[in-house]
């Protein structure tokens, strides 16, 4: 809960902030650098067998390079944790470090939808982490996330993420299928570093 009215916290003080910006860089589609970061909330199963679900909170930091005005290369490092997976006080920390296209649509008033597919690795830390606590496997794997968002542009530098859903995928072992299927969302704040 306190980690939620920081993130809103901080969207408020963006809010206040984004008419101060708007003279330092151009329009929401031009290219360049941009960066941004995501308050995540992640929605998973990894106990193997049936759904064993459970939440994990955490945040995401991404750079992104526009060469052209819709496609872009990001690079995205995100931590998740829950401390309390099983009911029994296990720990579970997930940091993954993905990278891959982001394609954005045409700016629509101060909307821009985007969509993306990442790929790279995972590492699992913790009393529930593969290989610790008795449980079987590696704790690196593979990584993917696939989804899609929209940003809000509050002035030229300056926006909101709404939001983000993804399908985040990882294969930690787990002694039954070694994949899980996991739902990403997210909203954050998005900075464009440089004239377009």
């Amino acid at each position: 809960m306190r980690t939620v009215i920081q993130f809103i916290i901080l969207l408020g003080l963006a809010s206040a902030l984004g008419p101060l910006t708007s003279t330092f860089v151009t329009a929401q589609e031009g290219s360049g650098p941009e960066v941004g970061i995501n308050y995540q909330y992640v929605h998973t199963n990894a106990p193997p067998g049936g759904c064993g679900c459970f939440s994990m909170n955490g945040g995401t930091a991404w750079f992104a390079y526009k060469s052209k005005r819709s496609l872009a290369a990001v690079a995205e490092l995100s931590t998740e944790s829950s401390s309390n997976v099983d009911g029994l006080g296990d720990g579970l920390t997930i940091t993954s470090y993905l990278f891959g296209p982001r394609y954005s649509l045409r700016k629509v008033g101060r909307f821009v939808p985007f969509g993306q597919f990442l790929l790279g690795g995972a590492h699992a830390s913790g009393s529930f982490a593969p290989g610790n606590g008795g449980y079987p496997g590696s704790s690196n794997a593979f990584a993917l996330a696939a989804g899609a968002g929209l940003n809000i542009s509050l002035s030229r530098r300056l926006s909101v993420r709404a939001f983000q859903a993804d399908y985040y995928l990882t294969h930690f072992s787990n002694g039954v299928n070694d994949h899980q299927n996991n739902l990403r969302i997210g909203a954050g704040l998005v900075i464009r570093l440089s004239k377009g």
